[in-house]
């Protein structure tokens, strides 16, 4: 059995997966490979990731109807019209064998995975930023979007399945990337996104409590597909990376405010809309002045530092990229528009994430803190924490859904049970709704904290056609209120 490489090479399946079984035709060449039924086409390879089931056999059959070649599993197929290829971990095997038909390319780029609860997003653009006023030509692939060198894309998924994170690549390696930013989020990892390659550096930002009780150990899970002489970077203020460092068998990278650390930061001063901070590293200091502001905005400044100390490019550059950075869409994003007021629109979501957005703004606020948020997606998992969290900080909370007409009314009302001081909460479904009665609260002094959903994408009316994002929802309607 052959696989046909993107390049016109060659490849036959025993030097990729050594130990499958192949039960069937063996002569057969296969053009791509597939894990979604929908993108099969005739020649194809479909690797079944589904467990036995409907499911499965649904997905199955809809390969088979669209011309498979040969089916790759790792448990019993009985009845199959193709060739069958067994292996220890289709997941794993997927990996390896989408890399290996795009010829490889994490080997010829210098790839740099994020990974964490959250500011995986934050750091990876900074750290991208980092890069480039090094010189060097960078691609991304974040929640925020796809660059490839060349062109922007809108992600499906924050980071590609292992079949499109390979052909990524490839197209950066094509359009002349030499370095490679990839979010790897808690399901990547889970999910064996990454198998079939390597990483130069993996980014640890924090832990959360609530991903530990779901699935231990899954943010350092990223380390299984660091080189060997790749370099970890590494939140020594965050007590469950902290902890890991003893026994990680790789170079390591400690950053810190609080902690000892490699990579130290020190606060200056802080305002609504500006960090002045000390970025201290080997012997060095310099001040860093940037737009973006709190704890976690440092510590994202300091891994996109170790970063880019880990490729020698010198601190005064590293400092100049960090504060050329005014702002990241839907990341404590500043909404101006004349109001006498302050509007942030922040992705925050989990109990740890809208803690983090709210001991760094709440200390600036002199007046009211007003937040407008939707219950965790995640669904009751953290909502206790979410909860607690947002009566503790602010003044007046209303509850909303993720866009007008969505669903999740049980998940809305099991948000507001979690809220115990009623008078201080507000329950309004309809998205636009909920944040024109909060702009109209608001009065000078006043501060406007969007939550949720950053930049995500929402239908503003519910049977029109217009789609925003938080940002340009509100902009819109401060310019029509205050047109001066």
């Amino acid at each position: 059995m052959r696989l046909c490489a993107s390049t016109g090479k060659t490849i036959a399946l025993r030097q990729v997966l050594p130990d499958a079984q192949v039960v069937g035709a063996t002569e057969v060449s296969l053009t791509r490979c597939r894990c979604h039924p929908r993108d099969v086409r005739p020649g194809d390879l479909f690797v079944v990731l589904h467990p036995p089931g409907a499911r499965r056999d649904a997905a199955l059959q809809q390969a088979l109807t669209r011309g498979c070649a040969a089916v790759l599993a790792d448990h019993p197929l009985e009845g199959l019209p193709v060739p069958v290829i067994y292996v220890r971990n289709a997941r794993e095997a997927f990996g390896r064998i989408s890399h290996a038909m795009a010829d490889y390319p994490a080997r010829k780029l210098h790839v740099i995975g994020v990974t964490g609860a959250y500011g995986k997003t934050t750091t990876a653009c900074l750290l991208t930023r980092v890069l480039v006023e090094a010189g060097f030509n960078t691609g991304m692939l974040t929640t925020l979007g796809y660059f490839e060198g060349e062109e922007s894309a809108f992600p499906r998924e924050t980071t590609p399945p292992a079949d499109e994170l390979a052909l990524s690549l490839a197209r950066m390696v094509n359009n002349h990337c030499t370095h490679a930013v990839v979010e790897v989020t808690g399901k990547a990892i889970r999910e064996q996104y990454l198998a079939g390659m390597e990483l130069d550096v993996a980014v640890l930002v924090n832990t959360d409590v609530e991903a530990k009780a779901r699935h231990p150990n899954s943010y350092f899970r990223v380390l299984e597909w660091l080189k060997p002489e790749g370099v970890a970077v590494v939140n020594a203020d965050d007590p469950g990376c902290r902890g890991w460092l003893s026994g990680l068998a790789h170079p390591a990278l400690t950053v810190g405010l609080q902690m000892p650390a490699e990579i130290k930061g020190y606060e200056i001063s802080r305002q609504l809309g500006e960090e002045i901070f000390y970025l201290m590293a080997g012997g060095e200091t310099f001040p860093v002045r940037t737009r973006m502001f709190g704890r976690h905005h440092i510590l994202s400044c300091l891994a996109a530092a170790a970063v880019g100390l880990v490729y020698q490019i010198p601190l005064e550059v590293i400092v100049k990229a960090l504060e050329s950075v005014d702002q990241i869409p839907g990341r404590l994003q500043p909404v101006l528009a004349g109001q006498p007021f302050s509007v942030f629109v922040d992705a925050a979501e989990t109990a740890d994430a809208v803690r983090a957005t709210l001991t760094t703004i709440r200390p600036l606020v002199s007046g009211r803190l007003i937040c407008v948020a939707h219950p965790p997606r995640r669904g009751q998992g953290d909502m206790a924490g979410w909860g607690q969290t947002l009566e503790e900080f602010a003044d007046l909370i209303v509850l909303t859904l993720p866009g007008v007409g969505e669903g999740h009314t049980n998940l809305l009302a099991a948000g507001a049970r979690y809220l115990r001081d009623r008078h201080r909460a507000m329950l309004l479904p309809d998205r636009t709704e909920a944040i024109g009665w909060a702009l109209t609260q608001a009065q000078p002094e006043d501060c406007v904290l969007l939550l949720g959903n950053g930049h995500r994408l929402w239908k503003a009316t519910r049977d029109g056609e217009l789609i925003v994002d938080d940002y340009r929802f509100v902009r819109q309607w401060l310019q029509q209120e205050y047109p001066a």
